[in-house]
C-alpha cells in the first residue's frame, strides 16, 4: 500500500484542484491500487539485444537476471523519491553512476551487438513479460561526436516508426514478443551508438493534459532498456558480424 499511497500524494501534487475533486480522484485512486499493487509489468529488449540480457545469447556475459526489471527502482522509487527522474538505461536515478547498466557499469562493456545500415528500416523486438498496456519508444545516442550517455545525447536523435509516428502503442495486453518497425536517419553512420528502448505503461489512473482523469494518464511505470549498436553506410556492412551465439 505505500505504493498506492505515492500514487496518490503524487497526483495530489501534481494538480492543485479542489478538495471534492481530489477527494473523488483519491478515492478512484485507492480502489484501482487495490487491484494494481502487487502487480508490476515487466519487459526487455530482445533486439538489439540490451546490455543486461545479453547472456541470454552469450554465455561469456555477465548474466542480470533480472533484466526484464529496468524500472529505474520501481514505480514509487522514480517517482515518490525522485520526481519522475530515471537512470538513462533504466537503473534507479539515485545510483552513482556509472550505474549498473550504463557504460562502465557492471553490464555496460560496450560490446557492439548489432550493426544496421543507415536510413534503413530495422526491427526490434520487444518481449513483455508482465503486460500493462501503455506505449514504447526509442532514441540512439551517438557516442562518437564526444558526447556522453546521457539525455542531451539521446534527445539529438528521436527514431520514428516506420510510419512516421512517434510512439508504438500496444495493440493489446497479451504477453509475449512485439516486433516494431523503425526508420533509422539517412544520415547517421557511427562506431558506437547507443540505442534506447522506453515503455510507458499505462495502468495508473491520474490526471490527462486536458484536465480529465483516466487510466492511463499522470505518472506511470517506465522502463528503459540501453543497447550498444554500430551504424554504417550500406558497402561498409560487414556481413559476417554476429554477437548472439544463439537465438533469443
Amino acid at each position: 500500500l505505500n505504493t498506492c499511497r505515492d500514487i496518490v500524494y503524487t497526483q495530489t501534487k501534481l494538480k492543485n484542484t479542489m478538495a471534492d475533486r481530489l477527494a473523488v480522484s483519491a478515492a478512484l485512486l485507492w480502489i484501482s491500487c487495490a487491484l494494481l499493487a502487487s502487480v508490476h509489468g515487466h519487459g526487455m529488449a530482445l533486439d538489439p539485444i540490451a546490455r543486461g540480457s545479453r547472456w541470454r545469447c552469450n554465455p561469456s556475459a555477465l548474466p542480470n537476471y533480472t533484466d526484464n526489471e529496468l524500472f529505474c527502482g520501481g514505480f514509487q522509487v522514480q517517482w515518490g523519491t525522485h520526481n519522475g527522474k530515471c537512470g538513462v538505461c533504466g537503473d534507479n536515478y539515485g545510483d552513482a553512476r556509472p550505474r549498473l547498466h550504463e557504460l562502465g557499469g557492471p553490464f555496460g562493456p560496450g560490446d557492439i551487438v548489432r550493426q544496421y545500415v543507415r536510413g534503413s528500416v530495422i526491427e526490434a523486438r520487444i518481449r513483455l513479460t508482465a503486460n500493462h498496456r501503455g506505449y514504447f519508444y526509442f532514441d540512439l545516442c551517438n557516442l562518437d561526436v564526444g558526447g556522453a550517455e546521457d539525455e542531451a545525447c539521446f534527445s539529438q536523435y528521436p527514431l520514428s516508426l516506420a510510419d512516421g509516428s512517434r510512439n508504438w502503442v500496444l495493440p493489446s495486453t497479451a504477453v509475449g514478443e512485439y516486433r516494431i518497425n523503425l526508420k533509422l536517419p539517412d544520415s547517421l553512420t557511427c562506431s558506437h551508438c547507443i540505442f534506447r528502448w522506453t515503455y510507458v505503461a499505462g495502468n495508473n489512473w491520474g490526471y490527462c493534459e486536458d484536465g480529465s482523469g483516466r487510466l492511463g494518464c499522470g505518472p506511470q511505470e517506465t522502463f528503459k532498456t540501453c543497447s550498444d549498436v554500430r551504424i554504417v553506410a550500406s558497402n561498409d556492412i560487414n556481413p559476417s558480424f554476429a554477437y548472439c551465439t544463439k537465438a533469443v
